[in-house]
């Protein structure tokens, strides 16, 4: 009985296509989907740390890829429901943040970018006479109040030799309001120096009526940190710093660094300017404290002749 050539070749054919495929076939992925139900907090600026919690990640961090737009992002830790990654420098107001986990993709989750704010003055300008609050408009920057006293601007810093007076002013904008708490911070920098026997100090969260506020002040070695009341200077309702501290002395500039995360809790950082040796440096409460406000600068002259200076002012907001 003669064989088919044609039958055998077709059976031949058919034999080495299933091989083929026996040998192309990959495992199926049977791994569940990622799900992101929420990032934490939804408006982030970048450096802050971002949660990402959801549903079916790898608790492997090499299992794990997100992405913020197309930007793969190194996560800080990881589990099968949150995966925390620190914000990146990122283009525009908002971006996509998704998770590739064992080979599958999640959803994607939109987060808002928060922009910090910031207000400075760092007085390099031209020679201002000493003005009071009755020079309208304010020659020394228009967004500078003078409440009391008087101010000059000399050696592109900003001056006082007026004694015998309690004098300050604040920074007044439309768009500064110095809130804290709920994702929103301020960092205040200023440097100051004082003749001996006078004051010169940094304000802050002045209140509306230019009465209430928080005033750090250093005469010779002394450092206070004050909040005065509703009738102003000289009504202090809270002393929460009033000491004297090695290496404070007159004539000396300081930068002074306050900031605050949560209402009624203050960072104050004071340093050296010239040696950048830290002179003080502690967290403060204030049990009921004013929110929100202006910054500025305080000057008293205790006496004859006085040479109170300011610089390099910066207020970051977010």
């Amino acid at each position: 009985m003669k064989t088919n050539n044609f039958s055998i070749y077709l059976y031949a054919a058919v034999l080495l296509a299933s091989g083929c495929k026996e040998e192309e076939s990959t495992p199926i992925n049977t791994a569940p989907i990622p799900r992101i139900l929420a990032l934490a907090p939804a408006n982030a600026a970048e450096g802050d740390t971002l949660s990402i919690n959801g549903l079916n990640f790898s608790n492997n961090p090499e299992e794990n890829e997100v992405k913020f737009g197309q930007s793969i992002i190194e996560a800080l830790s990881v589990s099968d429901t949150l995966i925390r990654v620190v914000v990146p420098v990122i283009e525009g107001n908002i971006i996509g943040v998704s998770v590739r986990s064992r080979g599958k993709i999640s959803n994607k989750r939109n987060l808002s970018l928060v922009r910090s704010k910031v207000f400075e003055d760092d007085f390099d300008r031209a020679d201002v006479p000493s003005v009071g609050s009755a020079t309208v408009p304010n020659p020394l920057g228009a967004d500078w109040q003078i409440i009391n006293g008087k101010f000059s601007l000399s050696e592109n810093r900003l001056f006082s030799s007026e004694g015998g007076s309690e004098s300050y002013m604040f920074y007044r904008n439309p768009d500064l309001d110095m809130k804290v708490g709920d994702g929103s911070y301020f960092e205040l920098t200023a440097t100051m120096s004082s003749s001996p026997e006078s004051f010169a100090g940094i304000i802050f969260n002045a209140q509306s009526d230019n009465k209430r506020f928080y005033l750090l002040r250093t005469t010779n070695n002394m450092l206070q940190l004050l909040k005065t009341g509703e009738n102003g200077l000289g009504h202090w309702v809270n002393i929460m710093v009033n000491q004297t501290f090695e290496g404070f002395a007159p004539n000396t500039p300081y930068q002074a660094v306050i900031s605050s995360s949560q209402p009624g809790n203050f960072r104050i950082k004071v340093t050296n300017a010239d040696t950048n040796n830290i002179l003080f440096e502690q967290s403060v409460d204030d049990a009921d404290p004013y929110l929100g406000g202006s910054p500025g600068v305080y000057y008293f002259g205790l006496a004859n002749p006085v040479a109170i200076a300011f610089d390099n002012f910066h207020l970051e907001l977010l």
